[in-house]
């Protein structure tokens, strides 16, 4: 049987690993043992205005997958060249990679099987530390499974995967880890779908994506979030940029009860380029907390955050933009926007932007707003024969539109589009 142990119980934590994760590399074993020291001596992620131990987190129990049960699935080799992978409750339930891709040294397959791998040996880790709060400790302790893909330098054509997550009811918790290294020249476009289905009890959810990418490379990552309310979510996103390389973010978060998502991009070498587009909608009870950050290590790099949000009901959000200068980052330009339109009395936006700059030549900007919707421009349209209801849909997709239509991918783009009308019709 799987086991169902509470995240408080520090006397099996260590027990639990030594026996589930036996068939893993001792290197792999022992960092899993070091993470769960971690966890007891760490505190819950400090957010100023999302309080996390008032939600009772550690009652939450975490499931572990019984040994053996991670098994590949077939690989289906898609004739239209998709490459896809497709998990439910951590388990690959559709793997299908072209096999001109594979000959060439793409690799797409479950992390749980990938640690012999030397790139995971190299990288898994790095950029999100095992170590940064409670929740990531616990991750990389318990982690079940997630994706690794690698693609490798010398593979030209733009290459595009589909990663599915999904948590069926009975799950009390997925922690899941993904890794992504895209090499020198390549050009990768990914995009996640999350999702879960609707239960009584609580569900943790704990996923971290770590991303490298290579000199001169482009990887556009798209994401979209449709937990259900039942979702306490912790996502942590992050990735390393080489020279004239660029990370495109294009996130849609619309689910979960509690959601704490960020993304960061890490500037390490000259022309590094990253872009940042937060789409997000809240309703009912939800509270949402995204960061996006920037840390611009050398000269001549580029950062820009775009984040417009709905809220209505009485659901809250909280949008913290940071981008940090290093001295020496010469010639650096970052800036970032945030929108919040409240739809409610009763709802609440904060934005907190910031900006760090120990550089004296460089260029850095700020915004950030949150307002109700115009009354004026409700009773014009009102007044030219649209229902209350249909205006305020046409205003929230005026306000929308400029950011959801700067999303690169046609199919995210569509998919965020629908998210929204479903998150108007609430």
């Amino acid at each position: 049987m799987a086991d169902i142990v509470s995240i408080a119980s520090d006397d099996t934590l260590k027990e639990l690993i030594q026996q589930r994760f036996q068939h893993e590399p001792a290197w792999m074993r022992e960092r899993r043992l070091t993470a769960a020291e971690a966890y007891f001596a760490l505190d819950w992620p400090k957010l100023s205005r999302t309080p996390l131990k008032k939600r009772k987190l550690d009652q939450i129990p975490v499931f572990n997958a019984p040994p053996g049960s991670n098994h590949a699935a077939p690989v289906f080799r898609a004739t239209d060249g998709e490459v896809k992978i497709h998990l439910v409750n951590n388990q690959v339930v559709a793997l299908s990679v072209p096999s001109a891709l594979t000959d060439r040294g793409l690799v797409l397959k479950p992390l749980a099987e990938s640690l012999g791998e030397a790139p995971v040996q190299e990288h898994l880790g790095r950029i999100i530390p095992d170590s940064d709060d409670k929740v990531t400790a616990l991750t990389a302790a318990l982690w079940q499974n997630g994706v690794y893909l690698h693609v490798p330098a010398g593979l030209r054509e733009t290459v595009q995967v589909s990663i599915e997550s999904e948590a069926s009811q009975q799950l009390p918790a997925l922690l899941t880890r993904n890794l992504i290294v895209c090499e020198r020249g390549t050009h990768v476009i990914i995009t996640e779908r999350l999702r879960s289905e609707d239960g009584a009890d609580k569900m943790l959810l704990s996923e971290h994506t770590e991303i490298v990418v290579g000199a001169g490379a482009k990887v556009q990552y798209g994401a979209i979030q449709q937990c259900s309310s039942r979702v306490e979510g912790f996502i942590h996103r992050a990735g390393q940029i080489a020279q004239d390389g660029t990370l495109e973010w294009n996130i849609g978060e619309f689910g979960a009860g509690l959601v704490v998502s960020d993304h960061v991009s890490h500037l390490n070498e000259p022309g590094a380029l990253t872009k940042s587009v937060t789409v997000f909608f809240g309703s009912g009870q939800q509270h949402q907390d995204y960061t996006a950050k920037s840390y611009h290590h050398a000269p001549h790099t580029t950062s820009d955050m775009v984040a417009r949000g709905v809220m209505k009901d009485r659901s809250r959000s909280v949008f913290t933009g940071l981008t940090q200068i290093e001295k020496g980052a010469k010639g650096t330009d970052g800036r970032q926007r945030e929108q919040t339109l409240m739809l409610s009395d009763e709802a609440r936006a904060d934005a907190i932007p910031s900006l760090l700059i120990d550089e004296r030549d460089v260029y850095a900007a700020h915004a950030a707003s949150a307002g109700p919707v115009d009354r004026a421009a409700l009773f014009y349209l009102t007044s030219r024969g649209l229902t209350e209801e249909e205006a305020e849909r046409m205003i929230v997709h005026g306000f929308l539109a400029p950011v959801i239509d700067s999303i690169p991918v046609q199919e995210l783009r569509s998919e965020v589009w629908d998210a929204v009308e479903r998150k108007i019709r609430e």
